[in-house]
């Protein structure tokens, strides 16, 4: 059993363990875990907010974060509710592209990549929103549901801050058809720029749709409740 809470600033290193089961499969070292923990902090401070799923004996096992267009409402896009600790961003990034961090050479690879495949981003293809989805990961023995339960707070809190629009940023070689199958659709597609084959989606929610799906009826789970 696992239920859902906002994220607490002690909570990075497991979320960075958690970005680690995401999205890599190489064994890593004490060094790298340093860099997926500094990664996940920075990573949920420029978000607007961020959840995360907990088990009873209180492990962090997952965790979804959200940024809300400028152009929707400044008072929310300019909200967070995590600190920011800009010292620790600015050491981040000048660490890594200095090379500093010292990773061991599976993991390095690993992360060029997964850093390559996030460039492939641009606002063109992405397009406008309210709400983007930034980043969902967790750990591999608790994926049961529990990517389901993040997916509806956030819905649920962008529909309760009044979003009609999310959107998220993946590609051809991640697990897209998770967000297909709650609903999300396909609304643009880009090969990547390296010429790999792979390709960048960027899928969309509408959150007007599904509340006029429910006859108008808001349906939460607030955290600490699973659906």
């Amino acid at each position: 059993m696992f239920f859902v809470r906002p994220y607490r600033e002690e909570d990075a290193a497991a979320c960075g363990d958690c970005l680690y089961e995401g999205f890599f499969s190489c064994p890593v070292e004490g060094k790298d875990w340093i860099l997926l923990r500094d990664y996940a902090q920075v990573l949920i401070e420029k978000c607007n907010f961020t959840y995360v799923a907990e088990t009873e004996d209180h492990q962090v096992v997952g965790f979804i974060c959200g940024k809300y267009a400028k152009t929707f409402r400044k008072a929310l896009a300019g909200r967070y509710e995590t600190p920011k600790h800009y010292g620790l961003w600015c050491k981040m990034f000048l660490k890594f592209y200095l090379k500093r961090y010292k990773m061991s050479a599976p993991f390095q690879k690993e992360f060029d990549a997964f850093f390559r495949q996030l460039r492939e981003r641009d606002q063109e293809t992405f397009g406008a929103c309210d709400l983007e989805l930034v980043a969902l990961a967790s750990k591999r023995n608790y994926r049961k549901g529990l990517g389901t339960a993040l997916v509806s707070q956030f819905l649920d809190r962008g529909k309760g801050d009044g979003a009609a629009c999310v959107r998220l940023f993946t590609n051809t070689l991640a697990s897209w058809e998770f967000y297909e199958k709650r609903g999300f659709q396909k609304v643009a597609e880009k090969p990547f720029r390296d010429g790999s084959g792979a390709r960048s989606i960027v899928y969309e929610y509408d959150l007007t749709s599904a509340a006029e799906k429910q006859g108008g009826a808001e349906t939460r789970h607030p955290a600490g409740n699973l659906p």
